[in-house]
């Protein structure tokens, strides 16, 4: 079969596919019509609330597990892109990890690409790879986002075969570098709509590098390359950009960004910044104390490193700050920063949010966002995010995440890394409960516009003493001097006694804010039982 026809086969169901219920899903996490109850940046006052911490729930099992786990392990260093029509995209590397199952540097110490002047290779079985395959970039779809599969896209022999799913080896950047340039690391792929070249629609950056930059170091077996040689390979290694007219077929030549801050470090993170209407990146320029972010209009040009000092590995209780995974969601920056002990295997996710001050703080309970798993299960060892930020799906958001289990006492079916999907109500990362004794508990916006728009609350109700839904919600809307207007009293209010994300507020002749082109507050009145995630305007 001819790959034109492949590819017909793999993009034309994602462009003709017909308009399904999720067309009415958000196209980005970033709303400045959301008013979010993280912190309090939005609350005026508050009185009888206490907050909750959720957690994200992981499915039973990974969406996309390696083909071979004794010799492969599938690294989430990639993302999740829902098109616009509504299918869902993947972009994930294998990291191949040798006939010894302990990766490249174990492959090197072994001699698999030869010592001092003999840079030729001498597999021990077809599990050690050539150099430039080391790192493979593969690619998934879904219709739902949590039921993945792996097309056979004819792109890339691998093996002998082009019946798999590889978008993506070394040997390209290998080829065109003089052999300079052969594995790839933190790799995001972007879908640049404001692109004008069709051509360059998709964009992936990525850290590149030589498999032999480490040949002379301890960690690869010190094989005593010449240093001149070395030293030829650490020239090149840097950030790159690849462009590609469908995420698939990636053959133009790799753009060298040499704006971008990354500290020298191989872990890179990019992710569209909408309301700048650009991009950011999180970089390792902070090295494992704390992170840094970046910022660039267009992927090329980037600005410097803006360090989060305030994430350390002492707020996340690891000893390291393995990276950071910013986003925008409602009007807020939020980010998954990742504590690592590298030593024992182990990875945890948190939340954290960019403060009015400017700094980004930790906002979270202390626990994983995303919890661990049981030994043996395929998130025993924690989770890292992908690059991209949670996708809402109806009332829920879907968090994908690569997933660890390295304790080999208890060995996971799935092996050492996989990547799994965790679940979480919609705006549901930290909620306003009322708190305990307290029958109502209330609380008082800061000023919103009176536009018009629809207002809409997020309410969950949870079983009261007699096992039935508790909670309620009753609104108001405040003037100027903090009386209620005329016809949105609580008075006037109609209750809100349903579980749901978006419902709506309304009053006796009244389903949408004033349109008075000044600005109101909005009161609630919670019942107990009652938690409120965020409000939101709508048109």
């Amino acid at each position: 079969m001819s790959v034109a026809r492949v590819l017909a086969g793999v993009l034309l169901p994602l462009l003709l596919a017909p308009a399904s219920a999720r067309a009415a899903d958000p196209a980005t996490t970033h709303d400045p019509g959301l008013i979010l109850f993280v912190d309090d940046r939005s609350i005026a006052r508050q009185a009888g609330f206490e907050r909750v911490f959720n957690r994200a729930v992981p499915a039973p099992a990974p969406v996309v597990a390696p083909d071979a786990p004794a010799t492969e392990a599938d690294c989430a260093w990639g993302n999740v892109i829902r098109e616009p029509d509504g299918p869902f995209r993947m972009w994930y590397c294998t990291l191949m990890m040798g006939e010894a199952g302990k990766g490249p540097h174990e492959m090197a110490a072994a001699g698999v690409w030869g010592r001092g002047d003999d840079f030729t290779f001498h597999p021990r079985s077809p599990a050690d790879v050539r150099p430039t395959e080391t790192m493979l970039g593969r690619y998934a779809e879904s219709d739902d986002g949590i039921v993945w599969r792996k097309p056979a896209l004819g792109l890339v022999e691998f093996r002998g075969s082009r019946e798999n799913n590889v978008v993506l080896t070394g040997a390209g950047a290998a080829a065109t570098s003089g052999g300079m340039l052969t594995n790839f690391d933190g790799w995001s792929v972007l879908r640049d709509d404001r692109e004008p070249d069709p051509g360059r629609r998709y964009k992936a950056v990525a850290h590149w590098e030589s498999v032999h930059c480490w040949d002379n170091h301890a960690v690869s077996g010190s094989l005593g390359r010449p240093q001149r040689i070395i030293d030829r390979h650490w020239q090149a290694r840097g950030e790159y950009l690849a462009t590609s007219p469908d995420g698939l077929r990636w053959e133009s030549p790799l753009e060298r960004l040499d704006t971008l801050p990354s500290g020298g470090g191989d872990r890179l993170v990019v992710v569209p910044d909408p309301a700048r209407g650009g991009w950011m990146a999180y970089v390792r320029a902070g090295g494992w104390a704390h992170p840094s972010l970046s910022r660039s209009p267009d992927l090329v040009r980037w600005g410097a490193a803006e360090e989060a000092r305030r994430i350390t590995p002492e707020a996340l209780g690891f000893p390291a700050v393995e990276c950071m995974i910013p986003f925008a969601y409602g009007p807020l920056e939020l980010g998954f920063p990742c504590g690592m002990d590298k030593a024992a295997g182990r990875f945890a996710v948190r939340l954290a949010a960019r403060g009015v001050d400017g700094e980004w703080e930790v906002c979270d309970d202390g626990q994983p966002f995303i919890p661990a798993g049981p030994p043996g299960s395929y998130h025993a060892s924690g989770a890292v995010p992908l690059h991209n930020e949670p996708i809402v799906v109806g009332e829920e958001m879907l968090v994908y995440f690569n997933a660890f289990s390295r304790d080999p006492d208890h060995p996971c079916p799935q092996g050492a890394r996989s990547i799994g999907v965790a679940r979480l109500r919609r705006d549901g990362f930290v909620g306003l409960a009322v708190g305990a004794g307290s029958g109502v508990a209330t609380l008082v916006t800061v000023p919103i516009p009176a536009d018009g728009a629809r207002l809409r609350v997020n309410l969950e109700r949870r079983p009261g003493s007699d096992g039935a839904p508790a909670g309620r919600v009753e609104a108001a809307l405040l003037d100027a001097t903090g009386a209620e207007l005329d016809g949105y009293r609580f008075a006037d209010a109609r209750p809100v006694d349903a579980d749901g994300t978006r419902l709506a507020l309304e009053w006796r002749g009244h389903d949408r804010l004033p349109a008075s082109g000044g600005e109101v507050q909005v009161a609630l009145r919670v019942a107990a039982g009652g938690v409120v995630y965020a409000l939101s305007r709508e048109p």
